[in-house]
């Protein structure tokens, strides 16, 4: 969809990846269909090297900035540089939705 090429021009523009997946994960959290809300992103990027995984995460959210503060209601974030890619390039399965919304009202 739209957001999912935004995000992957965005990632390519800042961080020049040498492998990025953009992920649209929004159907496993029961949003209606086409509502690109949820996405997993894993960038294998030369400019994480020497970077904490914070200061790696840093930059993603400052590629997305503009995402971040509209549509984009959830971010998993794989960051890793060449040399780590190579060596270990196995993905982390995410946990599942737990459901709920912002919107809904929680009974105690």
């Amino acid at each position: 969809g739209p957001l999912a090429r935004a995000i992957r021009a965005k990632l390519d523009a800042a961080l020049q990846p040498t492998h990025l997946q953009v992920l649209d994960e929004s159907p496993r959290h029961g949003g209606p269909p086409g509502a690109e809300t949820h996405f997993a992103v894993v960038v294998v990027s030369g400019h994480f090297s020497g970077l904490s995984p914070l200061q790696r995460h840093r930059l993603v959210h400052a590629a997305l900035r503009t995402e971040l503060a509209g549509p984009l209601h959830a971010l998993a974030i794989v960051a890793r540089t060449p040399q780590q890619w190579e060596s270990d390039p196995h993905v982390p399965p995410r946990p599942p939705c737990l459901g709920g919304s912002k919107h809904e009202r929680h009974q105690d």
